[in-house]
């Protein structure tokens, strides 16, 4: 919601960037669709991609929607305006046609410079984007650090690991999991005369072999 000159939401506060931009782009015949998305938040490579925004077209949304994702460890304002003009630049050319000349056309056409996949603004350009910012008032949103135990994404657990010993009491021992002690002890490999090695094996319901639950 909006209060005053005080976005509270992200998403609200892009899309009112947005809207100031479409004057921008239709001067220069670009009519920038009016179904898209937007948000601050993972893009499709994660946190240790280096993909800065996303443009999802139409044809991977089920009520075709564009769904335009910036980065959530982005956070200075102007970066963020920055990101979002280069992702608006692919919501007016086929997703096939990724960063190729067809889009070069048009991001240098707005203000665009460097390397097309990493295209950001230029000096013009970004002195507008700098009034828009202004305009818009504070960005309600705070760079997420990426690094760090502070997700509550489960962590990867380990098999637990049991203790196999020959009941000669020869010294012989090995730790295996519970899924292949359930299926066979060895013999000792000491003297096959002790016989088959001994474990405690626990339990399927008390089994630690966890996968994490988005594995």
């Amino acid at each position: 919601m909006k209060n005053g000159n005080v976005y509270t939401v992200r998403e609200v506060w892009l899309r009112s960037a947005f809207e100031a931009l479409q004057p921008f782009f239709a001067k220069l015949g670009y009519a920038l669709p009016e179904k898209i998305r937007f948000a601050i938040a993972f893009t499709s490579t994660g946190k240790r991609g280096r993909v800065r925004g996303e443009c999802w077209h139409p044809v991977a949304s089920d009520d075709q929607h564009f769904e335009i994702i910036i980065r959530a460890d982005t956070a200075e304002p102007v970066e963020v305006l920055g990101v979002l003009v280069h992702e608006l630049v692919h919501t007016l050319l086929p997703p096939s046609v990724k960063h190729g000349k067809e889009f070069k056309a048009i991001a240098m056409r707005v203000g665009l410079e460097g390397r097309m996949c990493q295209a950001m603004p230029s000096p013009i350009l970004r002195e507008r984007l700098i009034a828009l910012a202004e305009r818009l008032g504070p960005l309600p949103h705070a760079k997420l650090n990426f690094t760090g135990a502070s997700s509550d994404t489960p962590k990867k657990q380990r098999a637990r690991m049991l203790k196999a010993e020959c009941s000669a009491a020869c010294g012989y021992t090995i730790r295996l999991s519970a899924k292949w002690a359930r299926t066979g002890l060895p013999v000792c490999p000491i003297n096959a005369a002790h016989g088959a090695l001994i474990c405690d094996i626990p339990d399927d319901s008390d089994d630690e072999e966890i996968k994490p639950e988005n594995a």
